[in-house]
């Protein structure tokens, strides 16, 4: 069932959910159409686009697209015809004719005084040709792919100096191909990298295959429990099966380091998988569920696809954890003890290792203390420089091809980014008030040249083109009419000349609201919230009375507005795994100290994580913001197993400093040894195109170096402060 999971990805499942504002914008967009069915197409000639061959070309094209199965309508300067009424008689003229040189030079003049085609069908540096393909809307992956590549094939099959297509048929096909060809990547890279590992700890090939047999059987699982759930492979599960290979290795490895650790010391099989099964089990229980949840808390967004990520990755580290208490104690039972030398634990390395790297500790607990004191500081100090910022391609690096069209189109044309504004009416009758759409004139303009939006497609764009329609295609009549009664008349005769009416297009009388629509370059959420604040401030100032009120809305800016609302609900997550986790840790050892001492170590990973972000410009978005989540519920995995041992050790009427001793050498090497591989194979998703997941990989690993040092270095300090004084 596993091998039937399909791969989706829908952009529009980052929408915030059970948000008005997404909520909103849904509805807005079914009273005209969506923003983000569409297909831009330039093609440049460096020598200039006047050129009567390469127009025969480009218009070839157009209408070789026009033909083509989902496509509703093709636009491009080159093939315009324009409607115009001169003398009571309706006829049409192309926008360009190119059929002789001298009526292509004539109309060309007039063509680039027109601001409407300059930045949307032609660029300013007359350089590149731009055409708008809309599609039928919502078409399903198949039909997005056979349209995608049909006009990419059409593209392409023409000698351009340059070509570029981008669109949501060409970033779905993309995506999907990227993230198969990635998950299987990282699976094979994880996987070798920790096979070399286990390889190095255990020195046997029976230390290899037991552990990853149970975890791929794990993984297998989890992919077969997302099939019967109807649950689709999106751009944040594809790194799912590489963290339950990781995650789910860590119990693995700890049981098995004990057993080998008995198994040494001269027990019987038997006695050695009883002795590790009972000092590991509850350990291994608790840091599978501190983990689970902190994969569960990323329930808490309202992105549907960090939701999924959050709840299937729990469930696959549960079910590693029952494979590994199950199917694991079974294998060993059954199969014969490996060999292993029996040595004097003082001889073997790690003991050696780890009782040094104790001593130091003890020697150093001044310097441990002040070192993680500036720690803190350093990150308090770095997470103040934490932005938050996002991109609508920033999972795609900057040499990417796909980021490289965004780029194009954003340097020769409006760009590609959506803009929608609502304008919102009381009354629909003042709509067509001249005061009204003289009104929405000052917006508009202040929208074009301060704001930066182009390709601007408005009411009073549609009510200008008409004008001039009827004033005989003359351009100084693009604008509204002078008076009430002769926009009146207009738009009574608007729909005769044209068979549909322009204005069903950014006007929806049954809801009152009327659509602006254009297009941007991807600057940033941040330089965005700053345009949206201007744009306020200029609306407080100069149309606070007006008819009507203004609303941003549109793909692009729900994005935003999801980034916007994130942080505060990752903070909302982590603080849910703060309480749980201290909750687990005062029930077993019935104290607020080890309740402290149990968070304090996994907190300076997280501050550190956070400086290395604030003073490395990485952004806080919605791929970095889930890593803290993360990081926390697996890195504090080691202290639930150092205190668990320690727990143990003081169970059995040991002094404590004798406790932490044997806690410190006992445990520290599964520590290290799973930190090993848990950095390992996250770090293979480093490798990955998506940014998200590069970061993912980055960070992740570096909070659990960190975590380790901090494990094994501050937590026997705080040890030593709360338990040197009590008696034996």
């Amino acid at each position: 069932m596993s091998s039937e999971l399909q791969f989706d990805y829908d952009f529009e499942k980052f929408f915030p959910q059970g948000d008005p504002d997404s909520a909103f914008f849904i509805e807005f967009r079914e009273s005209f159409r969506s923003d983000n069915d569409f297909i831009i197409i330039g093609a440049k000639r460096e020598a200039g686009i006047f050129d009567r061959k390469f127009l025969a070309e480009i218009t070839a094209l157009a209408d070789s697209i026009e033909n083509l199965k989902y496509v509703e309508s093709v636009y491009c300067a080159i093939n315009f015809t324009e409607p115009i009424i001169s003398g009571g008689m309706p006829f049409s003229r192309p926008i360009l004719d190119y059929s002789t040189e001298e009526k292509m030079l004539r109309d060309s003049a007039r063509l680039i005084t027109r601001p409407e085609y300059i930045g949307t069908f032609i660029s300013p540096d007359l350089k590149s040709v731009g055409i708008q393909v809309l599609h039928k809307e919502y078409l399903s992956k198949s039909a997005c792919d056979t349209l995608g590549r049909d006009v990419q094939q059409l593209v392409y099959s023409y000698d351009f100096d340059e070509s570029h297509v981008i669109g949501r048929c060409i970033g779905q096909d993309v995506y999907i191909d990227m993230m198969q060809h990635e998950m299987l990547l990282f699976m094979g890279l994880s996987m070798l990298m920790i096979v070399i590992f286990l390889v190095i700890a255990f020195r046997s090939w029976w230390g290899v295959w037991v552990p990853l047999m149970v975890v791929l059987l794990a993984i297998v699982w989890n992919l077969g429990v997302m099939y019967l759930l109807g649950q689709k492979i999106d751009v944040m599960l594809t790194v799912l099966p590489t963290i339950i290979f990781v995650v789910g290795m860590s119990d693995v490895v700890h049981i098995i380091s004990k057993y080998f650790e008995e198994l040494r010391s001269g027990l019987t099989k038997m006695e050695a998988l009883k002795i590790a099964f009972k000092e590991i089990g509850v350990a291994t229980f608790l840091t599978s569920l501190t983990t689970g949840i902190g994969f569960l808390t990323l329930m808490t967004s309202s992105i549907e696809p960090i939701q999924n990520f959050g709840l299937y990755t729990a469930i696959g580290v549960f079910l590693a954890y029952i494979l590994a208490f199950s199917l694991l104690p079974a294998i060993l039972a059954l199969r014969s003890a490996p060999a292993v030398r029996t040595t004097n634990p003082r001889e073997v390395f790690w003991t050696r290792w780890m009782h040094n790297a104790l001593r130091w500790v003890l020697g150093n607990k001044s310097t441990v203390l002040i070192g993680s004191v500036a720690i803190i500081a350093f990150g308090i100090w770095g997470a103040t420089q934490v932005e938050v910022n996002n991109f609508i391609l920033e999972d795609l690096k900057e040499d990417h091809f796909l980021k490289q069209e965004f780029d194009y189109f954003a340097d020769n044309f409006s760009g590609a980014r959506g803009v929608e504004v609502a304008v919102l009416f009381e009354d629909s009758s003042a709509f067509y008030e001249l005061e009204t759409l003289q009104e929405m004139t000052e917006i508009q303009t202040y929208l074009e040249d301060v704001y930066g939006i182009g390709s601007f497609f408005t009411p009073i764009t549609a009510i200008s083109g008409a004008n001039r329609t009827l004033k005989g295609g003359a351009d100084n009549h693009f604008r509204l009419p002078e008076s009430q009664e002769d926009l009146d008349d207009l738009i009574g005769k608007i729909a005769k000349f044209s068979g549909q009416n322009p204005m069903d297009l950014v006007y929806s009388p049954e809801n009152k609201w009327a659509r602006m629509s254009g297009k941007m370059p991807d600057l940033g959420k941040q330089i965005y919230d700053e345009k949206d604040r201007m744009f306020e401030k200029y609306l407080a100032q100069n149309h606070a009375n007006a008819p009507f009120t203004i609303t941003l809305t549109g793909t692009g800016h729900l994005i935003d507005l999801n980034n916007e609302q994130l942080s505060s609900t990752m903070l909302k997550g982590l603080a849910i795994a703060f309480v749980i986790i201290g909750f687990i840790a005062m029930i077993m050892f019935r104290s607020w100290k080890m309740v402290l001492i149990s968070l304090i170590p996994n907190v300076l990973p997280l501050l550190l994580i956070a400086g290395f972000m604030g003073f490395s410009g990485i952004y806080l978005k919605a791929s970095t913001a889930i890593i803290f989540t993360i990081a926390f519920g697996i890195a504090v995995d080691d202290t639930i197993h150092f205190l668990s041992k320690f727990r143990l050790e003081l169970g059995k009427d040991k002094h404590w400093l004798y406790a932490l001793k044997r806690t410190y050498i006992s445990t520290g090497k599964a520590i290290v040894v799973t930190t090993l591989i848990l950095t390992a194979g996250f770090l293979s998703l480093v490798f990955s195109e998506f940014l998200g997941t590069f970061y993912i990989g980055l960070l992740i690993s570096m909070t659990l170096v960190f975590a380790v040092f901090s494990d094994l270095i501050l937590l026997p300090v705080l040890i030593i402060l709360f338990y040197r004084k009590k008696k034996q």
